[in-house]
C-alpha cells in the first residue's frame, strides 16, 4: 500500500540555484580575502623596510662616529696603538697556533 504525502514541495530546480548561488558568494569571499591579505602583505613589508632603513642609518652613523673617534685616539697616541695592535696581534697567533 503506498502512502502519498500531501505537504511535499519540490525543491530541486530552486536548490541548485542557491547552490550556485553560494559558489558564487564564496569565490567573492575569497577574493575579498585574497585582496586583503595581499594588501595587509603590502604594509607590512613597507613597515619593515622602513624600519630596516632607519636601523641602517642608526648604525652607519654609530659607525661613522666610532671610525672617527678611533682615528682621533690613533693620531693623538700613535705608539699606544701601534703597542695595541701588536699586543693583539700575538694573542691571535698564540690561539690560532694551537
Amino acid at each position: 500500500m503506498a502512502t502519498t504525502k500531501k505537504n511535499v514541495v519540490k525543491i530541486t530546480p530552486d536548490v541548485n540555484a542557491q547552490i550556485e548561488t553560494l559558489r558564487a558568494d564564496i569565490a567573492l569571499l575569497s577574493e575579498t580575502l585574497k585582496t586583503q591579505a595581499k594588501t595587509t602583505a603590502q604594509i607590512k613589508k613597507a613597515q619593515v623596510i622602513d624600519s630596516v632603513s632607519e636601523k641602517t642609518a642608526e648604525t652607519k652613523a654609530k659607525y661613522d662616529e666610532l671610525s672617527s673617534v678611533a682615528e682621533k685616539s690613533i693620531r693623538e697616541n700613535p705608539l699606544t696603538s701601534v703597542a695595541i695592535a701588536v699586543g693583539a696581534g700575538m694573542f691571535l697567533g698564540l690561539l690560532t697556533r694551537r
